[in-house]
Formats: structure tokens, C-alpha cells, sequence
């Protein structure tokens, strides 16, 4: 120890027996060496990162061939883009389509000097490279915009201490390289299409677009600002989470753009005063419009690209290869049809929520209930901290913090996570999809009330059809030589080879007799049956594929009542033929694909085919017109005021469990099922659960919709181009009836109070006598 002491403190003493000047020479010749050995340190050590000792420097062919993923975008036919498809949420974007103000603020405020170096600001390099290897400062900053494009394309690795001056070095390598390979706009161009804004967000397009409803091109000064002070920090700085730090960073870059002379001090000072503003949109699988559809056409998509190869037989990545899809989807349409859909169901869910409590439905479904809990994920997380089954169930009957998604949006409770599954079981779901009959495009699909209550999309998913079959079987009738104004026997008949099966009427009256129209018009059970067996079941079955509903129907005559299961969008599109003079018009929903060079991969053509001969399909719409005006379907005009040319049908099937509404205009075809997705869940009565109830209403709301705008309210003023020529006396004595027979079931079924003032009006006229 002694003898280590020595050697240490020896040249520190012979240093200070030097004289000043050999002292000055020494010092000299330490300084200098020192220099020099850093200097060679620095030269090996960038010969060994740029030789690949620590990872492999990209090639000038793989810098050139530089493609980041890029997400496929999904747009209305009015071009309103409604979603994105993508493992990076990325959307490219040209120099010219970017706001001066984008660029002039990144330049200012993270790269000053970006147009007079070539990838690397040489005084920033040092600073960080002599805190990071002499102070052991493992520090980031002085980065060029071209050393931070690499580091966003390439990514960092970890190399222990050495992490940060590897990195450091090897991205000022990469920034040299593209310098000498792209010009300053592209480099600019491939950072801000490669920078992340947090939110899973990347690039300046998407950012625009989700933090402000904006395109790069239209975005203001203030908004610009906001955004490229969020690359600092995206988490820190950004304007949903952290206004306030948001606030203060985007003022830094408006001085930032001051001091390096792109704003006038006026300018700045304005700008500075704004408050921060945003309009924020979520496009996500769950969030934005027609989600439901959106997950369709992925399914879609998914399968339509394995078909379809690149020019050197690789297939397209529907989530990294940026094609534009354009849909049949009208963007407003859609937006009506999610609004009518909500506000009727806000409407008819505390009734039926009080209806399923008054019944007992839950209690009654207690082993339903109890085998969704063990299906969650919360019991089987519970189950695998080795608890009991019974204690496992306790916790569930315990209020916790819970997000409930409603109609009107997001409420914040507290709930039992078993009355939180109750909850979810009992809510009022619904499809709507609207078609042009002509083309077939989709104008507008809803696929249920959010995609957070139920990833079911009830516009393809199967249910009892019930009523709104039925026209396929009076088109069958009338095809067979039936006219709409032959009379039928509504007597109920039994039918012995069918298991002495025999039809109901919901009214229970079985009397007199109805025109086709008029049985049509009152949805009459009875002769819907007799219709089908006089004109086979055979043919109604085929009749039926042929408008597209290609399920297996079971040959029996309660095929006339809709018992087949089939799709909304499978019943709408058969709807096609009868508005389009016999004509099925096949589904489309894609317009044109489209891959990021522009070039078309898919265009649509209309895909026709006649199934029914013109003459009936124009009986049928004139019968049809008999269910709005004076059927089941009448509320349209009585309720609603509404007056243009309308064809429909509603339909319910047993215990209210499925509501439908078809309703058919010159322009479009609606068609709308309400239900829920348990079919235990219903209305006890059939006032609140009839189609006319539970769906019509938001056929009905979506019309005055379009009614009321200027824009759209053309596809509500046409008529059907051809005359009604249904006037035969049995429909108007079917009517007659009708009223009889309503107004005699109206005092048969009256209530107490209509009985006690009649007897009052007796007791007063006797006394009068």
C-alpha cells in the first residue's frame, strides 16, 4: 500500500520541482496528447459503428427503398374518410399539401440551421458526445431533423453505457447518407409522415386529423403549432390530456417562428392570446361512424386481397401498404341513420328496462346470468388468484367504478360487476342498412348501438323475419295468377298434413273475408298461409333465393309467417326487386380500391339480374303503398306527417322478440330490426314490441331527417313512376271492416273508468225520465 502511495504522489512532486516554463510544456504536451488519444477514440470509435460493429448501417438501396407502413383509408362516397386500417396509424402526405406553417415551425423550433448543414450539426455532436462518454451524462438532444428521421425509420437499440453514443453516432451516419440521397423536402417529408404524435398517431396527416378535424394543408397557425410542439414530448405536451403544458409549448414555438423571422411580432402576440381549441376525432375500431360497417368491409377486404396479387406475386397488406378505399356509404346518411337509431332507442330502453324488472326476467335467466360471469374476464382473473367460486361470485355482487356506454354516451357509475353484465343483457339493440335499389349501393348500415355494448352487427347476423316476409309471398301469388283484388276467406283453417298446424291472427278474428291488398295492408295470417299453399312452397322457397335470401327454408306453410332466419341485409337487398320494377339489385358497399401510387386495383359494376315480372313488382309497391296509408304501417302518416311516396311492411315475431320495418321510397330502401341480443330479452306487450313500435319510428325519424335537408331532401321527393291501380271495392270494404271490428274490440276491452261513466250517463238519463 505504501509502495502504490509512492508511485502515485512520485510525478505530482516532480511536476512541482519543474520551473514555470517546463511546467507550461508539460501541461502542453498532457493537453494536446489528450486531445489527440480523444480524437483517435472518436475516429475509431465511428469506424467501428459505421463498420457495423454495433448493428449494420442501412444501405444507400435500402435508404432509397425506405417504405414505413402505411394505413389503408376508408372513405364515404362523398370523400369523408371514416376510418383507417393499420398496424401504424400513417397516413402520407406531399410536400405541396402541407401548410408553410408546419414546415417553418419544425425548422424553427427543432432544427435552426436544417437548410445549412448535411445531416449533422457538428457543435451539437460533440456537446453530446463529450457529456455522454467524459461526463457520463446518458443524455439525448442536439439532434438534426435528418438524425431524428433516422432514428424514427431505424429505431434505437441498447448497448449498456454505451447506448446513448452508439445511437447518437450511428444516427448522425444514417442523417449523412440520406442528406446525400434525398433533397431537403424529402427529408422533410419523411419525418413528418414518420413522427409520432402519441395516440398510437404518426405522422402530420393523421395528427391533423385526429387532434383537430383538419388536413395539413388547411390547418391554422395556432393548431400547427400546438401539434410541433407536441414532438418534444407527445405525452407531456399533448392537448386532450395536458392543455395547460400544451398551451405553454405551443406559445414557445410561436416565439420560436418570431425569432426566426417566419411571424411578425403582431402576428405572434395574436396568435399567443388564442385560447387552445380542439376538435378532436377518434377513429378507432370502436369509435367514429359506421363502425360496425367498418368491420365488415375489413372481413372483406381480408379475403378480396388474397385473390388479388402485386405485380411480382406478393399480395397487398390491407394494414401497412396505405390503399384507398372508397365505399358506397353516404357520409350524412350514415350520420342520420346513427342518430335515429339512438334517439329512438334512448326512448324505448326505460320502458323496456322497467318491463324486464316488473317481470323478473334476470331472475328467471338466473343460470344465463351466472354463466356470462364465468365467461368475463374479470371472473376467470379472479378464478386464477386461487380464490373460491363462491368467493369469486361474492365480489361480483360488489359496486365498482365502472364506464357504463349508454345511448346518450359514456356514464361513470358505480355498479356490481353481475348488475354491470345484467345491464349489458337488457339493452335494446339495432340494425339499419338503407340501399339504393337501382345500383345497390349501401347508402348507410348501422350495425347496433355501439361497438363498445355489442361487436355483434345485427345487419348480418340472423334473425326471425316474421311479417315482412310476407310480400315475397304475395309477389309468388300474384306471379301465380292471384290479383290484388281477389277476395280471400280469412276463416283460420287447420292444416292436417302439416301436424294439424294452424295459423293465428294477432287480433284473434277469424271472420268475413279480405282483397290480397287488404290482407297485405292488415297483415293477415290466415290468407298470407292460404296464399303460399296456393302458389307452392316450392316456388315461394324459390322465389325467395332468388331475391338473394339463400337460406335452407323448411317446407311448411309457416314459411307465409316469416319463421326462416335470415340478415337485414339479406332481406333489405331482396326488397331491391320490388322498387326496382322486378329487378334484384345485388349488395355493393365498395366503390373503388385504390393502392398508394393511385393506381385502381378494383372498380365497382353493378351486378342486376330480373327475378320478377315488372307488372307485379308495380302491384306489390301499390300494396305495399296500402300498409302505410291505411295498415299496419299508417302511423308513417298519422303520427309522423309524413306524405311522399312510401311502400312498407312491418313484421313481429312470437313474444315481441324481433321488430321489423321495411319501408321502401322511389330513392331508397330502409329496412331496420329491433331487439335485443338475447331473445329472452323482449317487451311483454305487444303495444311497445310490434314492429309498427319498436322499428318504424326510426325509419320514420331518419326520413324527416333527410326531409329537412337541403342538400339530400331530393331522395324523399320523388314518386314511384308508375300509377296505383289498386281501387277494388273489397279493399275498401276490408277497411270498413277493420274499423268495425277495432271499434267493437275497442268496448269490449274497456277500462273501468269508460265503464263507470257509462253507467253514470244511465243513472242520469233514468233519473231524467
Amino acid at each position: 500500500m505504501v509502495r502504490l502511495l509512492k508511485k502515485i504522489i512520485q510525478p505530482v512532486v516532480w511536476f512541482f520541482k519543474l520551473s514555470w516554463l517546463k511546467k507550461i510544456k508539460v501541461a502542453l504536451i498532457t493537453f494536446f496528447s489528450g486531445v489527440l488519444l480523444g480524437v483517435l477514440a472518436l475516429v475509431i470509435f465511428y469506424y467501428a459503428v459505421a463498420g457495423g460493429v454495433f448493428g449494420e448501417i442501412p444501405t444507400d438501396k435500402e435508404l432509397q427503398e425506405i417504405n414505413n407502413y402505411e394505413a389503408s383509408q376508408v372513405f364515404s362516397a362523398d370523400s369523408v374518410l371514416l376510418g383507417r386500417y393499420y398496424q401504424e396509424n400513417r397516413t402520407d402526405v406531399k410536400y405541396e399539401d402541407v401548410s408553410p406553417i408546419i414546415i417553418n415551425g419544425l425548422i424553427a423550433t427543432e432544427d435552426s440551421r436544417f437548410y445549412e448543414h448535411k445531416g449533422i450539426d457538428q457543435i451539437s455532436l460533440m456537446r453530446v458526445l463529450f457529456k455522454s462518454i467524459l461526463l457520463g451524462q446518458n443524455k439525448g438532444g442536439g439532434s438534426t431533423l435528418s438524425q431524428q428521421l433516422a432514428k424514427n425509420v431505424f429505431g434505437r437499440k441498447s448497448y449498456g453505457v454505451l447506448t446513448m453514443p452508439v445511437n447518437k453516432m450511428r444516427e448522425s451516419i444514417i442523417a449523412n447518407k440520406m442528406e446525400n440521397l434525398y433533397s431537403k423536402e424529402e427529408i422533410l417529408m419523411l419525418y413528418l409522415n414518420t413522427v409520432s404524435f402519441g395516440e398510437d398517431t404518426y405522422g402530420i396527416s393523421t395528427a391533423c386529423e385526429r387532434f383537430f378535424s383538419t388536413t395539413p394543408k388547411d390547418i391554422k397557425q395556432e393548431e400547427a403549432a400546438v401539434l410541433i410542439g407536441m414532438l418534444k414530448s407527445p405525452t407531456i405536451f399533448n392537448p386532450r390530456t395536458h392543455p395547460e403544458t400544451s398551451l405553454d409549448r405551443r406559445n414557445v414555438v410561436l416565439h420560436q417562428l418570431y425569432a426566426n423571422n417566419f411571424l411578425s411580432l403582431e402576428e405572434k402576440d395574436s396568435l399567443q392570446n388564442l385560447l387552445l381549441e380542439l376538435n378532436y376525432k377518434l377513429l378507432t375500431y370502436k369509435n367514429g361512424e359506421a363502425t360496425h360497417f367498418r368491420e365488415h368491409l375489413r372481413q372483406y377486404l381480408d379475403e378480396w386481397l388474397k385473390t388479388y396479387p402485386k405485380p411480382d406475386g406478393s399480395f397487398y397488406n390491407l394494414y401497412t401498404d396505405g390503399l384507398t378505399i372508397k365505399t358506397t356509404i353516404n357520409y350524412q346518411l350514415q350520420v342520420y341513420a346513427e342518430e335515429a337509431v339512438l334517439e329512438h332507442l334512448a326512448e324505448m330502453q326505460p320502458i323496456l328496462t322497467k318491463d324486464l324488472k316488473r317481470n323478473k326476467v334476470f331472475e328467471k335467466q338466473a343460470k344465463t346470468v351466472l354463466q356470462l360471469i364465468k365467461k368475463s374476464d374479470r371472473y376467470k382473473a379472479l378464478i386464477k388468484t386461487k380464490i373460491t367460486e363462491k368467493e369469486a361470485l361474492q365480489q361480483f355482487e360488489v359496486a365498482v367504478a365502472t364506464t357504463l356506454t349508454t345511448t346518450k354516451g359514456e356514464v361513470d357509475t358505480l355498479i356490481s360487476p353481475k348488475d354491470s353484465i345484467i345491464y349489458n343483457l337488457s339493452q335494446l339493440q339495432a340494425g339499419f342498412l338503407v340501399i339504393n335499389p337501382i345500383s345497390g349501393d349501401i347508402m348507410a348500415w348501422v350495425g347496433g348501438t355501439s361497438m363498445k355494448i355489442s361487436q355483434y352487427d345485427h345487419v348480418t347476423s340472423k334473425r326471425q323475419v316474421g311479417s315482412v316476409f310476407k310480400p315475397i309471398i304475395y309477389a309468388q301469388a300474384l306471379i301465380s295468377g292471384k290479383k290484388p283484388c281477389d277476395y280471400i276467406s280469412n276463416q283460420a283453417v287447420t292444416y292436417t298434413q302439416y301436424e294439424n298446424w294452424s295459423p293465428k291472427n294477432s287480433d284473434n278474428n277469424y271472420e268475413g273475408r279480405f282483397s290480397i291488398a287488404g290482407a297485405l295492408a292488415n297483415s293477415i295470417n290466415t290468407i298470407s298461409v292460404k296464399l303460399c299453399m296456393n302458389a307452392g312452397i316450392k316456388n315461394v322457397i324459390k322465389l325467395a333465393h332468388e331475391l338473394g335470401i339463400d337460406e335452407e327454408f323448411p317446407e311448411v306453410p309457416s314459411i307465409a309467417l316469416g319463421v326462416v332466419e335470415t340478415s337485414l341485409l339479406k332481406l333489405v337487398s331482396a326488397y331491391t326487386a320490388f322498387a326496382n320494377s322486378g329487378i334484384y339489385s345485388n349488395p355493393q358497399f365498395v366503390a373503388q380500391i385504390t393502392d398508394n401510387s393511385g393506381k385502381i386495383l378494383f372498380k365497382q359494376e353493378i351486378a342486376q339480374k330480373e327475378v320478377i315480372p315488372e307488372e307485379v313488382t308495380h302491384d306489390m309497391i301499390n300494396m305495399m303503398q296500402g300498409v302505410v296509408n291505411n295498415g299496419t304501417a299508417n302511423r308513417l302518416r298519422s303520427r309522423y306527417g309524413i306524405k311522399g311516396a312510401i311502400a312498407g311492411k312491418t313484421g313481429t315475431t312470437q313474444s315481441q322478440k324481433d321488430a321489423w320495418f321495411m319501408g321502401v321510397t322511389p330513392n331508397w330502401i330502409g329496412g331496420v330490426w329491433v331487439g335485443a341480443d338475447y331473445p329472452f330479452v323482449h317487451f311483454s306487450s305487444i303495444v311497445y314490441g310490434q314492429g309498427a313500435s319498436a322499428a318504424l319510428p326510426i325509419w320514420a325519424n331518419f326520413y324527416k331527417k333527410i326531409e329537412k335537408d337541403n342538400a339530400l331532401n331530393y331522395l324523399v321527393k320523388s314518386v314511384f313512376d308508375f300509377e296505383n291501380t289498386i281501387d277494388c271495392e273489397a279493399f275498401k270494404e276490408d277497411n270498413l271492416f277493420q274499423q268495425i271490428f277495432k271499434s267493437k274490440n275497442k268496448k269490449d276491452n274497456r277500462t273501468g273508468t269508460d265503464k263507470k261513466k257509462k253507467r253514470e250517463r244511465r243513472k242520469r238519463k233514468s233519473s231524467k225520465n
